[in-house]
């Protein structure tokens, strides 16, 4: 019994990926809520200013003009 109790527990563990995901908001609306690929590690915003837009999303690098941060929903 206690065979298959680990089991599972093993099986349960490898299934969902119990990794960590950043959560991020995309495109120019902030209620738009992603979850991250793999190896993109950080949100980004980038606000135009005219005509005024603001875009979000996930990101892998930092790049100049844009800012960053990488905790979840950081760039609302």
């Amino acid at each position: 019994m206690k065979t298959l109790l680990l089991t599972l527990v093993v099986v349960t563990i490898v299934c969902l990926d119990l990794g960590y995901t950043l959560q991020c908001y995309k495109g120019d609306d902030p209620k738009i809520l992603v979850t991250c690929e793999k190896g993109q590690n950080e949100c980004y915003i980038r606000t135009f200013p005219r005509p005024p837009v603001t875009i979000r999303g996930c990101t892998s690098r930092c790049l100049a003009r844009v800012n960053c941060c990488s905790t979840d929903k950081c760039n609302a």
